[in-house]
C-alpha cells in the first residue's frame, strides 16, 4: 500500500494539471476566435472595479463561514470566528484550484476544524455543507430562471437553468438521505466493518440536523446574492445594461457554467465558453461576455493565493477546554448525540 500511494498522488497531480491545461487551452481558443485586442480592451474596462469584485467575493466567503457556524449550532462556539473565517478562506482557495473544488474544499476544512469538533463532527460538517451548497445553488437557480424568463426570454438559457435546479436538488436530497438513513448506514457498516464505528459516529452527527437545514442554506443563498452583485458589477463595467432581473439571469448562467465545468479547476475555460455562447442572450458582444468570466477569475484566483498562503502559515492552536472535552466524549461514547444538542 505504501508503494501504491505515491503513484496515486502522482496520477492525481497529473490529472489536475491536464484538466487545468485543458481549461486554459479553451480560454486561449475562445479569446483567439473573438480577437485578443477586443478581449483585452473589454478587460481593461473592468480593472477599476476589480477591488469591488474582490470584496464581494469576500462577502460570499463570510456568508459560507456563517452557514457553517449555523450548521454546527452549539458546537460551533468552540471554533473562534477568526479560525472559522480563515478556514473558509483556505477552503475557497482550494475550491478555485482543484477539480470538484467544493468537495476538496470541505475535506480541507474538516481537517482544519477537527481539533475543535472531533473527527466525526468535522466530516459530517463537510458532507452537510456539500449538500447545503447544492440546495442553495438549486434554490437560487430557480430564482434566476424566473428572472431570465422575464429579462432574457431565451429558451435555451432558461431550460439550462431549470435543469440545473432539478439536478442539484435531487443530488442534495440524495446526499442527505445517504448520510442520515439508518438503512444506508447499516448497509455500509456490514460491508466495511473496519470503519463501521466511524460510520456510526458520522451518521449520528449527520442526523442531528434536518435533511434541509434552511438556516445554513439561507446563509449560503445570501452568499449567492453577493456573487450576483459581483457579476452585475462586472457586466456593467463592460457596458451591459444591467438591472436586478438581468443580474439574476447572468448569475444563473454562471451557476450553469460552474456545474458543467465542475471537474475543471476553477471552471477555467468552461465559464468563458458558456458566456461567449450566451452573448446574444446577454445583449452584448462575445468579447464583453467572455470578459465577465475572465475578470471573475482574477478575483477568485487572488483569493486562492491568499487561501494557500494562509494554509502555508496555518498554526493549530489548542482548542478551549470545553471543545477538548467534547472531542474526548466523541471518542469514548461512539459519537452518540448529546442530550439537547438538537
Amino acid at each position: 500500500m505504501e508503494v501504491q500511494r505515491p503513484r496515486r498522488n502522482v496520477r492525481a497531480i497529473v490529472l489536475q494539471l491536464a484538466l487545468a491545461s485543458f481549461g486554459l487551452a479553451v480560454i486561449g481558443r475562445v479569446v483567439y476566435r473573438i480577437g485578443l485586442d477586443d478581449v483585452m480592451a473589454a478587460l481593461a474596462r473592468t480593472a477599476p472595479i476589480i477591488p469591488v469584485v474582490f470584496l464581494l467575493d469576500g462577502a460570499r466567503i463570510g456568508c459560507d463561514a456563517w452557514s457553517t457556524r449555523l450548521l454546527l449550532g452549539e458546537r460551533g462556539k468552540a471554533i473562534p470566528w477568526w479560525v472559522l473565517f480563515g478556514g473558509q478562506v483556505v477552503g475557497h482557495g482550494v475550491m478555485n484550484v482543484f477539480p470538484a473544488g467544493r468537495s476538496a474544499s470541505e475535506a480541507v476544512k474538516a481537517g482544519l476544524f477537527h481539533r475543535y469538533l472531533g473527527a466525526a463532527e468535522a466530516i459530517a460538517m463537510g458532507a452537510s455543507n456539500q449538500a447545503n451548497t447544492l440546495f442553495s445553488s438549486a434554490v437560487f437557480s430557480l430564482v434566476c430562471a424566473g428572472a431570465a424568463a422575464i429579462a432574457m426570454p431565451d429558451a435555451r438559457l432558461i431550460g439550462a437553468i431549470v435543469i440545473h435546479f432539478v439536478v442539484l436538488m435531487i443530488a442534495g436530497v440524495g446526499m442527505r438521505l445517504a448520510a442520515t438513513n439508518p438503512t444506508v448506514e447499516a448497509f455500509f457498516a456490514r460491508r466495511l466493518p473496519r470503519v463501521g464505528a466511524h460510520l456510526t459516529r458520522f451518521a449520528a452527527r449527520s442526523r442531528e440536523t434536518p435533511v434541509v437545514a434552511w438556516g445554513p442554506v439561507g446563509a449560503m443563498v445570501l452568499g449567492r446574492l453577493a456573487q450576483t452583485a459581483e457579476y452585475a458589477v462586472l457586466a456593467i463595467a463592460v457596458g451591459i445594461s444591467m438591472g436586478p432581473l438581468e443580474a439574476l439571469a447572468v448569475q444563473g448562467l454562471n451557476l450553469v457554467s460552474a456545474a458543467i465545468g465542475v471537474l475543471i479547476p476553477g471552471q477555467l475555460g468552461s465559464s468563458e465558453a458558456i458566456f461567449a455562447m450566451a452573448s446574444e442572450a446577454l445583449g452584448t458582444d462575445e468579447a464583453s461576455a467572455v470578459t465577465i468570466a475572465l475578470a471573475a477569475h482574477v478575483a477568485a484566483l487572488t483569493w486562492a493565493v491568499i487561501g494557500f498562503s494562509l494554509l502555508f502559515v496555518w498554526r493549530h492552536h489548542d482548542p478551549p477546554a470545553s471543545a477538548r472535552e467534547s472531542v474526548a466524549d466523541d471518542a469514548s461514547t461512539g459519537g452518540a448525540p448529546d442530550p439537547g444538542s438538537t
